[in-house]
């Protein structure tokens, strides 16, 4: 072994394993000439050097009113070696004995939400994508068409969103603003996508939000523009409602 490399795959530091290999070539120094020799800072020495006598890799001696270190014989590494796997079997029962009540807590229905955060308007853009990729086969969406046209223009938003969505025959429920006014059919031709519009002035949206499976996607397209994907089951019914409330008192 030419150098201190395979030392490290011992369980060592870098810095372990340069002074210990550097004491164990050079016999016994004065901790200055191991950090001057190991090229180590000395400050750090001392610290290195008393987690080796820790483990049994080094030892100390007085001469001459100075303090010299010296590295135990290398037998002792396979000794580490043993006692570390010792402590990651351990490590291991113990693990296996609270796995159940970890995963049990992880599938808590509805307790813990996943959230993603994306930033600008390729974040918006992985946000849509997302979307698209999965499974969903309905989406429910309040849109501010004038500020979602302002940062996505309607061509760019048609090869974006729309024209994926109707090849993937993914449905669309929208509630949607306009200071134009009503700009969407009711329903289009092929049936993929119904449209409400309502009053700017009476009820203005700020951002826009997707409903899709058990997710709810926000989407902020002015100033700090940043998408915001949060995946939980009870918020997404929620959410949902609400839509369904709106949609079914404006319909009438």
């Amino acid at each position: 072994m030419s150098n201190y490399q395979e030392l490290k795959k011992l369980g060592l530091s870098d810095k372990e394993a340069k002074i210990y290999f550097t004491s164990l070539s050079r016999g016994p120094e004065t901790a200055p000439n191991l950090a001057k020799l190991a090229e180590v800072v000395r400050p750090t020495t001392y610290v290195i050097i008393e987690g080796l006598i820790k483990k049994g890799l080094m030892s100390s001696f007085a001469k001459d009113k100075k303090t010299f270190y010296v590295s135990e014989s290398p037998e002792h590494l396979l000794s580490l070696v043993r006692l570390q796997r010792k402590e990651f079997e351990e490590r291991e029962r113990e693990l296996v004995k609270i796995l159940p009540e970890l995963t049990a807590m992880a599938n808590v229905k509805g307790e813990k939400p996943k959230v993603r955060v994306f930033e600008g308007k390729e974040g918006l853009k992985t946000v849509i994508e997302t979307i698209l990729k999965s499974k969903t086969k309905e989406i429910y969406s309040f849109i501010p068409v004038d500020q979602m046209l302002a940062l996505f223009p309607a061509k760019e938003h048609g090869e974006l969103m729309a024209s994926p969505r109707v090849q993937k025959k993914i449905k669309a429920k929208i509630i949607y603003t306009s200071k134009q006014g009503k700009i969407y059919k009711d329903k289009d031709p092929q049936n993929l996508r119904e449209a409400l519009y309502i009053d700017e002035k009476k009820f203005p949206f700020k951002c826009g939000i997707d409903i899709y499976d058990n997710n709810i996607a926000f989407y902020d397209y002015r100033g700090n523009i940043m998408g915001v994907l949060i995946e939980n089951e009870d918020m997404a019914t929620t959410m949902r409602t609400i839509f369904d409330i709106i949609w079914n008192c404006k319909s009438k």
